[in-house]
């Protein structure tokens, strides 16, 4: 094996990586341009010991939260929010792996471009608001706009790592940290719930953002494809796509929705994004959640 050469290779490949990296913070800049600014209300719904507000069940709530007593007095149910508990810091994964390069069509962002946009436009917001940010695998958090910047650098060279889903064991969470991880999370469920439960050891709070191409949600094609994994490389054939869209449809809804129970049986909130819509209306929606009465889990999904 010559050494010399891939190294060369590598060091030019993260200088091509980093010299995207205005281009995406400026996009991070123009996402979070119409969003609140300012310091964080910490009136947030959360799992905190303090009670703070009465709010209507929807579907999804757990019953233990629900106050039976207050519901008795009317015809409603009433579910006991309390307060966000203050987390000291966001810890963010964001999946570099191969399969987050997939774009079905030009006019649409990879995911992986959507992810590192919500990323760093997250952080943003999270950094004017006061509140300590940092990307998973290092130690360092702050919350200058110069950490976000150093976390762009870590993203646009793979210093996230290339992994598909977070290595619970690769870093110790801060106490009281939140952890926003965003991926298009195609593995088994099996999978990632093994994976979440370890990483729930350690978080009061988690967020997971789901990004998907609109091909991955509704397989347009028609005709004789050539299909390849694209961390495997294994490729299959189908003569006629249409002929197993409706069935591949089901399976990634049923994927979908085991994804958004993992996380609630964890109460962390879930959000999906389709690459076809627009990345502020995501970041504004979770954003709100964060800062609203609504509380954080509940931020809803796209589309």
């Amino acid at each position: 094996m010559n050494i010399i050469p891939a190294t060369l290779k590598l060091h030019h490949n993260a200088e091509d990586a980093a010299s995207n990296l205005p281009a995406l913070m400026l996009k991070a800049e123009k996402a979070v341009a119409n969003i609140m600014q300012g310091e964080h209300t910490q009136k947030k719904v959360g799992q905190g010991e303090k009670f703070w507000q009465f709010r209507d069940y929807v579907p999804g709530d757990r019953p233990q939260d629900i106050d039976w007593r207050q519901s008795a007095k009317t015809d409603h149910i009433y579910i006991r929010q309390k307060e966000w508990q203050t987390t000291q810091s966001a810890i963010f994964w964001c999946n570099e792996a191969a399969s987050m390069d997939f774009a079905s069509d030009a006019q649409y962002p990879s995911k992986a471009e959507t992810a590192r946009i919500l990323t760093l436009g997250m952080a943003l917001l999270m950094t004017r608001a006061g509140e300590q940010v940092g990307i998973f695998g290092s130690a360092k958090t702050g919350r200058t706009e110069s950490t976000v910047h150093r976390m762009g650098e870590a993203l646009c060279t793979g210093g996230n790592g290339f992994e598909s889903l977070p290595d619970p064991y690769a870093c110790t969470l801060p106490r009281h940290c939140s952890l926003i991880q965003i991926g298009d999370f195609l593995l088994p469920p099996d999978d990632i719930e093994s994976t979440f439960k370890k990483l729930s050891a350690h978080t009061d709070n988690g967020l997971v953002i789901q990004i998907l191409d609109p091909a991955e949600l509704e397989l347009p094609y028609s005709g004789r494809y050539l299909f390849e994994d694209a961390g495997t490389k294994i490729q299959e054939q189908v003569n006629h796509v249409d002929s197993i869209r409706d069935g591949y449809k089901q399976r990634i809804e049923e994927h979908i929705n085991a994804v958004r129970n993992i996380c609630r049986d964890r109460q962390w909130v879930y959000v999906l994004h389709s690459t076809d819509h627009d990345i502020s209306d995501t970041l504004m929606r979770v954003w709100e959640s964060m800062s609203n009465n609504n509380g954080f889990r509940s931020a809803g999904a796209a589309p």
